[in-house]
């Protein structure tokens, strides 16, 4: 469990400081009234969110409140599709907890995220953990901070970029 713990902290490193950012600014939930209160014997309000939600949050929602939730069966693309901005969502929540209570709950759904993922991709656990300790060994950790400002090469040769640098 705890090697699981520490493959999925690295992953939410890599992916969510990189893309977290970006992504998650154009993720814009907006707020939609669409009907009159007089056009419904009920008034009611529809928020768009065309976002994936937990599980049980859907009936619970509908139960407790009697709000009207419409969603549909999503494919295996679309689900992953969905899963990486969820991804995003939750690790940008993750860079803006303030407390150790948030932060303990915000990677605690960038972990549960990662799980989906790993079963929606039929992914091993322990052949992703070879893959982060392999890297490690190679390149290291970001356990030493190294924030990098500027680099300089000699011209004609070619400072190379990784998506896992």
């Amino acid at each position: 469990m705890k090697g699981k713990f520490k493959l999925l902290s690295g992953i939410v490193i890599a992916l969510g400081i990189v893309f977290c950012l970006a992504m998650y600014k154009k993720m814009v939930y907006k707020e939609q009234s669409i009907e009159q209160a007089t056009a419904l014997k009920q008034s009611r309000r529809k928020f768009v969110h065309n976002k994936l939600w937990r599980d049980k949050a859907v009936e619970q929602l509908e139960q407790a409140h009697g709000d009207i939730i419409h969603r549909k069966a999503l494919t295996d693309e679309e689900y992953a599709h969905q899963l990486g901005l969820k991804l995003l969502e939750e690790a940008g929540e993750v860079i803006t907890a303030t407390s150790h209570q948030d932060m303990t709950s915000e990677v605690g759904d960038v972990l549960e995220v990662l799980d989906c993922i790993i079963a929606l991709h039929g992914l091993s656990h322990d052949a992703i953990e070879q893959a982060r300790n392999k890297k490690r060994d190679e390149r290291g950790s970001y356990l030493e901070r190294k924030f990098v400002l500027t680099t300089e090469s000699v011209p004609g040769s070619c400072l190379l970029f990784e998506r896992s640098r």
